[in-house]
């Protein structure tokens, strides 16, 4: 057996100009491959954390007949809530919303969409909307303003209103009957969603409370966030188990779409990494042939002094296995380097949607890629030198 490892060693450098190429080439498509890989990855992690940060946080507690509706009779004790997030770890704070639809009109035009009630001091650390408002677009919730409302700077272009412009906004309370206040613009925001732009807007809870006709110490909506992504799960089952009677969602549950995006994420990594590394195996397979094909001499002399075919075979696979898999560490360097080096720098590809942001995420991609996309990649590769070997293996055993 070492004889055999030892002669796939010495042929692999034999031609030295050939091994080198090939082992060039799939570096280049290791590399290519992986980094694809890892800004998918990016691209994905950019939605979730715009999704978490902005829009739903880690999880979302509601009573059980309000998330469809939004309907402001269906409230939570406070206090309750408060003292079953208190008795679980993972979580690390949490901001009490009330929420309501709601019109918002000027002079001008309506616009319908999601009223939130929230505490400043409670939101800024479940949600990272107040980042978004510019110094000239007001604050969030920090200004002298009587009754400030906070819009998205898409809604504002709507309704035609800029900073302390009046906003009649309409309710119905709980009782049925419809409430007019006014209100002025204090804060103007902007995401990377379209959609969440569009249909929300934030007054501060004491603000609102008035209006809805509903007791003091309730909530319609709690954001929660977490220690960390991971302790996610756990803490959404603890808190089911505290409060069996209240609807508690994860963020890609209270947005479907996000675990719909999860799954492409999967399938677009499998489908890239499928056409890279099947146009791969047809290199290694060529040129494993054309070295196989120049020492069809060598196989015959090796036949007649005792040599089997499976010895031959064995020695043939180890020589694409080691090429390969030298090519595949550094394709793998190569890349880890580079998502090293963008990961902190970002890719800015503003330029593919024509300077307009609103997708769901943000314009610079930081591409990350982790252990099981290195292991997966070289245990692909692996198999696919070893299935490229078969032909070469086949011409020599005839």
């Amino acid at each position: 057996m070492k004889i055999i490892y030892k002669m796939a060693c010495r042929n692999i450098f034999r031609r030295k100009s050939r091994s080198s190429l090939l082992i060039i080439i799939i570096a280049t498509g290791v590399f290519a491959a992986s980094f694809v890989v890892a800004f998918i990855n990016g691209w994905a992690n950019s939605c979730f954390v715009e999704h978490i940060d902005m829009q739903t946080s880690y999880l979302q507690i509601h009573a059980n007949a309000f998330s469809d509706t939004n309907d402001v009779s269906e409230f939570m004790d406070k206090q309750t809530i408060k003292e079953a997030l208190d008795a679980v770890s993972e979580v690390s704070c949490a901001s009490y919303r009330l929420k309501t639809n709601a019109l918002l009109s000027t002079a001008q035009t309506s616009v319908g969409l999601t009223l939130i009630g929230v505490d400043r001091d409670e939101e800024i650390k479940v949600s990272s909307i107040y980042s978004t408002i510019d110094s000239c677009h007001g604050t969030f919730f920090e200004s002298d303003i009587a009754r400030p409302i906070v819009i998205s700077q898409r809604s504002a272009d709507r309704l035609n209103v800029a900073l302390k412009s009046r906003i009649i906004i309409s309710m119905q309370s709980s009782s049925g009957e419809i409430q007019k206040v006014q209100f002025r613009v204090g804060g103007l925001f902007q995401t990377n969603s379209k959609r969440f732009d569009n249909v929300t807007a934030f007054v501060q809870n004491t603000d609102l409370m008035p209006y809805l006709d509903i007791p003091d110490g309730v909530v319609h909506e709690v954001a929660v966030a977490v220690n960390n992504l991971q302790e996610c799960n756990k803490a959404k089952q603890k808190l089911s188990r505290l409060l069996p009677e209240h609807d508690v969602k994860k963020w890609d549950e209270v947005y479907p779409l996000m675990q719909l995006l999860g799954a492409w994420q999967k399938i677009a990594n499998f489908l890239f990494l499928a056409l890279f590394f099947t146009a791969l195996a047809f290199s290694i397979a060529n040129f494993m042939l054309m070295s196989v094909l120049e020492r069809k001499g060598e196989f015959s002399m090796l036949k007649k002094v005792g040599m089997g075919g499976n010895h031959i075979t064995l020695m043939i696979v180890i020589e694409t296995l080691f090429v390969t898999l030298i090519g595949t560490m550094i394709g793998l360097i190569l890349c880890l380097i580079v998502v090293l080096i963008s990961s902190k720098s970002g890719i800015d590809i503003q330029f593919i949607f024509n300077n307009q942001a609103g997708y769901g995420f943000g314009t610079i991609i930081y591409p990350m890629i982790n252990k099981r996309d290195f292991v997966h990649i070289f245990a692909l590769v692996s198999i696919i030198s070893m299935m490229a070997s078969i032909s070469p293996v086949k011409k020599v055993l005839k």
